[in-house]
């Protein structure tokens, strides 16, 4: 039933990375033309910019400027309104792991131009994820950004000061850790699409897709664990060509407690 998908649960296997499989079932996964890039889907499509995974620019656009076709996926397969669309984080849907949402919902994600790693990056942002499950440089990134374990609980009533923090605030190293899970500036501030997209030109005025590293974003925190599929020793400032500092912004991205243990309880059967 889990192979022909007709089912909504995964196998345990499928929610751990490549690095965290037992060696008989590396084996295993070897037999049926699995290794570790595939695995870990990596993905092969061309990737200019600083972030881990291609940008979905896509989703980067206010819910007014759509056209029928994609709003109809998202409202009718993904449960988004105007609001929840053009408000990042705030649709459950968002709370969900790729592999965690229901059937219909990835298949609208899909359909949207999503896929494993670029949902739960750039939409999750890893929160559903469980501790355990952190590997290598997204574990650097968490832990870059003051999470530690008992933090990281559902019942936890403690965070780490980055949580408080405006984008302005954090430090080279801290927006870095930000950046790997796929947080740029106005995300992390909470700000609506709305606010930084231009109608004129039809693009957002964020991020792009080969936008360069600016210079206060310090990837040299992952030189050791390698950075989303890049080997160690290819990241940081001989990579990336650096910029000047972006626009700072007043607003705060306060994670409440209750906020954050609905983010953790909803995608709750992912990674273990």
């Amino acid at each position: 039933a889990h192979w022909e998908h007709t089912v909504d649960t995964t196998v345990s296997t499928d929610a751990r990375w490549w690095g965290q499989l037992t060696d008989n079932e590396k084996r295993a996964a070897n037999g049926i033309c699995y290794f570790k890039d595939n695995w870990d889907k990596i993905d092969m499509n061309p990737n200019p910019s600083f972030f881990p995974h291609p940008v979905p620019n896509f989703r980067y656009r206010p819910w007014d400027e759509l056209d029928a076709v994609t709003q109809n996926v998202a409202a009718n397969m993904m449960n988004y309104t105007e609001d929840k669309w053009d408000s990042l984080g705030t649709s459950v849907t968002e709370k969900n792991t790729f592999l965690n949402l229901r059937s219909e919902q990835r298949a609208g994600a899909l359909d949207l131009g999503f896929y494993t790693h670029t949902w739960d990056c750039f939409m999750n942002h890893y929160l559903s994820y469980y501790w355990s499950s952190f590997h290598e440089d997204l574990k650097v990134a968490i832990e870059t950004l003051g999470w530690t374990e008992s933090m990281w609980s559902d019942d936890a009533e403690v965070y780490p000061a980055s949580e408080s923090k405006p984008w302005s605030d954090l430090t080279p190293e801290e927006k870095a850790a930000a950046t790997r899970l796929c947080y740029f500036e106005e995300i992390w501030n909470g700000q609506p699409i709305v606010d930084w997209y231009d109608y004129e030109t039809g693009m957002n005025t964020a991020v792009t897709a080969d936008g360069p590293l600016p210079k206060d974003i310090d990837l040299e925190i992952f030189e050791t664990t390698g950075y989303a599929g890049k080997a160690p020793g290819d990241v940081g400032a001989s990579v990336y060509t650096a910029t000047g500092l972006g626009s700072s912004s007043s607003s705060y991205r306060i994670v409440s407690s209750s906020v954050f243990a609905l983010a953790l309880s909803i995608g709750a059967t992912l990674l273990v």
